[in-house]
């Protein structure tokens, strides 16, 4: 399936392409439109002005959203929203204002990969690394 979201991707983003990518459309495709830009007919859209997926100002992220359309269950899926909203939502973007520890490195990596990335593409590419790590390590931390 295509999924079309904003250009430049970074924490919301590149957090809701790589859930999507693993617990939602394995086969996903990601195109990256200006907002202004029609939505392509057929795809599924995120964090667009005219999508049915976006964030809530204040109150949702775009993962939160998914997480709750497509009924997420997994706990370090989960967890990984929690940063997300912790740094989008209740720090509103500001690093001084989060609540977990985990927040600043995971934010301040995936803002990175928009700079350091060529393509909006590549950032994802390397979003999903990045956050398959992450997963890995939350997983590996929090074991019974």
């Amino acid at each position: 399936m295509l999924w079309v979201t904003r250009n430049k991707p970074h924490v919301d983003r590149c957090a809701s392409a790589w859930l999507i990518k693993r617990f939602i459309d394995k086969e996903a495709k990601f195109k990256f439109i200006f907002k202004e830009d029609p939505i392509p007919e057929g795809a599924i859209a995120f964090t667009l002005p005219n999508a049915q997926i976006k964030p809530i100002e204040g109150k949702l992220t775009t993962y939160d959203a998914l997480v709750k359309k497509y009924g997420i269950r997994d706990a370090h899926a989960l967890m990984i929203g929690e940063f997300v909203h912790d740094f989008e939502v209740d720090a509103e973007e500001d690093a001084s204002k989060t609540e977990f520890k985990e927040t600043l490195g995971l934010c301040h990596v995936l803002k990175g990969l928009e700079k350091s990335s060529r393509t909006d593409e590549e950032t994802v590419e390397n979003a999903l690394i990045v956050l398959d790590a992450f997963y890995a390590s939350l997983a590996d931390a929090h074991r019974p």
